[in-house]
């Protein structure tokens, strides 16, 4: 098998094909990082496997990356999310088993 190697100086053609990053100026300050406006939800749900009440408490950016993250707990009967007290949105699914679906409050 084939290693690459470097080119020795003068048999690269002259050509800068491949891009490089922009030097950067040592003088130059970094960007200023914005605070991310996150919110903080709570997710009230009746556990799988164990059959009582969890309370989980985290922060997303919005209502869908909350669901997002939500999606690996073991979720059993009811679910529902809240922000600031109240509710956003609850877990409802079909009788016969279908597919869980939340519903927004």
């Amino acid at each position: 098998m084939k290693l690459p190697q470097q080119n020795p100086k003068g048999r690269d053609g002259g050509c800068d094909c491949l891009p490089r990053p922009a030097a950067k100026a040592p003088d130059a300050a970094p960007p200023p990082v914005e605070a991310s406006a996150a919110t903080t939800y709570v997710l009230r749900y009746e556990d799988r496997w164990f059959g009582m009440e969890k309370r989980v408490a985290f922060e997303a950016p919005d209502v869908a990356a909350a669901l997002a993250m939500m999606e690996h707990e073991p979720i059993g009967g009811w679910a529902e999310l809240s922000k600031d007290g109240e509710i956003v949105c609850r877990r409802g699914g079909e009788p016969d088993g279908a597919a869980d679906y939340w519903v927004a409050d």
